[in-house]
């Protein structure tokens, strides 16, 4: 048995469908209707004359569809930090129906916050005095940070865009979120479908396009029309909102259908199956050893996420921070 665990291997699955959340247009035809949201950081500021230095966050919010962000600055890793920036995100970009994190502190803290809030009131005095309606928050798994590689690649491009533009620099508050919105305005303006070298080809599709209604870093062009009546020209704004969408169809969802690894199929685990649960802050040798007591299969039928008991303790684990050493089934 000391040897079975030593040559223990982390266990393995058929890549997942992508979620709906990622290739259904939302009804409402507007971006960050589903929401990923993520942390980054920390960045150092400083204060006043007496040049103290306290520590600030990235909190990114990006559209789980036109793949469009939002940076907001967080002045800490709580749930009040947190809320008040989620505040000002769905201030500005309306309130999402769908949220998705990882497990973080301060995130699970915040929808139990607003899921407390919603219970208080009825529905109909949450639509006239706040606004906020009931949206589903969906967690992904604890140490599993693949299952979240939509905020992950786009806090990895907004950090390299944020520190080309600050360097190494001392820099304020001010100046930070000066840098935050910089860094947005550039990854919403990067083109998600081809761009040739040719000047006579359609313009690549944009975050910026689903934002508004244009290339990003570009003033908006005059309107061609004559009527100028409100009306008409939000039905204008919605054709051309249209339009985006119907390209986004045809240039941008085709390309997500692509799968690099994962790409073979293996036994689904089972309750009762004995492992071995990876921890990265002991060695091999001292790996704990649970049981699976429940598993949660996905739209596919295949086991990505399961519930290991070790001890008196029950965890929530992707199946990748598992090595199996005894099937129930034998």
């Amino acid at each position: 048995m000391t040897c079975k665990r030593r040559a223990a291997k982390a266990a393995t699955q058929l890549m997942a469908p992508l979620p709906s959340s990622r290739v259904k247009i939302p009804r409402s035809l507007r971006a960050f209707t589903h929401t990923a949201v993520d942390f980054a950081g920390p960045f150092v500021t400083i204060q006043g004359r007496g040049r103290s230095r306290v520590k600030r966050y990235l909190c990114l919010f990006t559209c789980m569809n036109t793949r469009a962000v939002h940076l907001e600055m967080a002045y800490g890793l709580d749930t009040d930090s947190f809320l008040k920036a989620f505040y000002r995100f769905t201030d500005r970009r309306g309130y999402p129906e769908q949220i998705t994190s990882d497990n973080g502190g301060n995130f699970v803290g915040a929808n139990r916050e607003l899921q407390e809030l919603v219970s208080k009131l009825n529905q109909r005095q949450i639509v006239k005095s706040t606004g906020i309606h009931c949206l589903k928050w969906n967690f992904n798994p604890p140490l599993a940070s693949h299952f979240g590689g939509v905020f992950e690649i786009m806090i990895k491009a907004a950090k390299r865009a944020i520190y080309a533009i600050l360097a190494n620099a001392e820099v304020t508050d001010e100046e930070l979120t000066s840098a935050f919105i910089g860094a947005e305005a550039l990854l919403n303006s990067r083109p998600l479908t081809y761009q040739s070298a040719s000047p006579t080809d359609i313009i690549p599709l944009t975050p910026s396009h689903f934002l508004h209604g244009e290339l990003g870093r570009r003033t908006a062009p005059a309107a061609m029309d004559e009527d100028r009546h409100p009306r008409t020209r939000w039905r204008r704004v919605q054709e051309v909102i249209r339009h985006f969408w119907h390209r986004w169809m045809k240039e941008w969802l085709p390309s997500l259908a692509a799968r690099k690894k994962w790409t073979t199929s293996s036994r689904n685990f089972a309750v009762g199956d004995v492992v071995l649960v990876i921890n990265s802050q002991t060695a091999r040798g001292h790996w704990p050893l649970g049981r699976i007591v429940a598993v949660h299969p996905g739209q596919d039928g295949r086991v990505r996420v399961v519930d290991v008991k070790i001890g008196d303790t029950v965890f929530v684990r992707s199946v990748t921070t598992l090595c199996p050493l005894e099937f129930a089934d034998n």
